[in-house]
């Protein structure tokens, strides 16, 4: 059914969207009935679990013969940078300029500026030149706080300035974004993908389970076409650009199945006052 599914992508789906509403603890059988629906055994379930508890990012208690987790304040941290890095808008109303990220940082340090590479593009950044990267993005807060925690603060200059030449802009785009014709690539085989299980809803044939299941698939396959997309402004991008069909059909998904879905995990969820 799609993309192969993450793991671990889908134990903080699974704890945004159910278990944090629900008061934000469940039983580790929950979680393993859940994540079975998707095809991942109770083996895979367990070792990706207990990963992320020794990342900080979970937390458990044993009362009896259970055992409950719930997301740590890290873990949390975690949560809501990933879900507001998605959410990002479009900027409609771009003013023109960039934001340009420089950085310079020993060649004995070559994990750390591994990291900053991956953290500026996980942001939406464009390698335009060696240590040089770009974002149509002021530099948000969020940002300013990773790169501080990462530790490569005191590495990089920041400035924001307008293009102004002697090449097209769109050379400029195409070098530093070459990603852009594999995210349009993958926004198609999506919007296909959201048509197709719209047309299975209308059927009436999938059961709670199925509709839960398919749920999760739609959210992680949307997040991991969109997580590798800058989110450039409209005026930089192909008239075709599928990214706003795209997401439009990702909600009306996740609309259509939620009613069924809800009720499938409310007859697995369990907590420590059950």
């Amino acid at each position: 059914m799609g993309i192969p599914i993450n793991p671990n992508t889908v134990v903080f789906a699974l704890l945004a969207q159910y278990v944090l509403p629900r008061g934000g603890e469940v039983w580790l059988g929950s979680l393993i009935q859940a994540m079975a629906t998707l095809d991942i055994s109770e083996a895979a379930a367990r070792s990706t679990i207990l990963r992320l508890k020794k990342k900080g990012v979970l937390e458990s208690q044993r009362l009896g013969r259970r055992t409950f987790y719930w997301l740590t304040d890290a873990g949390m941290r975690q949560l809501n940078v990933g879900g507001f890095r998605f959410s990002l808008p479009s900027e409609k109303a771009w003013d023109g300029n960039w934001t340009t990220v420089i950085y310079s940082i020993p060649e004995e340090q070559r994990d750390l500026r591994d990291a900053l590479r991956s953290l500026l593009k996980w942001w939406g950044f464009g390698s335009l030149a060696p240590g040089t990267w770009i974002s149509t993005r002021v530099l948000l807060p969020e940002i300013e706080s990773e790169l501080r925690e990462l530790g490569v603060w005191e590495y990089v200059s920041v400035f924001r300035s307008e293009y102004l030449g002697p090449g097209d802009p769109s050379a400029m785009v195409a070098e530093a974004f070459p990603e852009l014709g594999t995210l349009e690539a993958g926004y198609r085989d999506y919007i296909a993908r959201a048509k197709a299980v719209l047309q299975d809803l209308e059927t009436g044939l999938l059961d709670d389970e199925a509709c839960f299941a398919t749920r999760m698939h739609n959210l992680w396959e949307i997040y991991a076409v969109a997580k590798d997309d800058p989110i450039l402004p409209p005026a930089l991008l192909p008239e075709d650009w599928h990214r706003f069909e795209a997401v439009e059909l990702s909600a009306q998904v996740r609309h259509a199945l939620s009613v069924p879905a809800e009720r499938f995990f409310d007859t697995i969820y369990v907590t420590a006052e059950q």
